[in-house]
């Protein structure tokens, strides 16, 4: 069985897969919380993404070595601000991550088999859980608050169904 890998797709292939997590992992951290929430779920989206060079797909591992990973995170901060180079509004990152995973999902339709597809989808989605649960929300120096916010479980569903359809 021939599984993708980088060296089987084109570049616009290859970036839209590579840039897709780390879309999601802003994404979910822009979805709600204070600054410092932010700074931990960045953090945990970073490490989960580069945990990947753990899993057994050949393109999860080439995502997550790490010049790929400085790669992706320098084109997202890019493609994460506006014009001006201020910040993108939560909404709107949300709204780019789903549009970059629905790419990613189309690239795999038509380049992929059903082990790739399964691979990466599990791969991302749970870059997006690790990214939720990294802090929780609502919380007063630790006590209360819910471990995944309402709008943290919202953004996982889009991109969950974003990958499905």
């Amino acid at each position: 069985m021939n599984l993708l890998s980088r060296e089987t797709l084109n570049e616009q292939q290859w970036v839209a897969l590579r840039n897709a997590p780390q879309l999601v992992s802003r994404a979910v951290s822009a979805s709600g919380g204070t600054r410092l929430d932010s700074v931990l779920e960045m953090a945990a989206g970073r490490r989960a993404i580069e945990n990947g060079r753990n899993n057994e797909h050949p393109l999860i591992r080439q995502i997550a070595e790490p010049a790929e990973v400085e790669a992706a995170i320098r084109a997202t901060t890019d493609l994460a601000r506006t014009e001006a180079g201020t910040p993108l509004a939560a909404d709107a990152l949300i709204a780019l991550a789903t549009t970059s995973v629905r790419t990613a999902a189309d690239v795999l339709r038509g380049t992929g088999g059903e082990l790739d597809r399964y691979a990466y989808r599990e791969f991302v989605v749970g870059v997006a859980r690790t990214v939720a649960e990294a802090a929780r929300e609502g919380d007063f120096i630790g006590l209360g608050g819910q471990r995944v916010s309402d709008a943290e479980r919202a953004v996982i569903t889009a991109i969950s169904q974003a990958l499905s359809s």
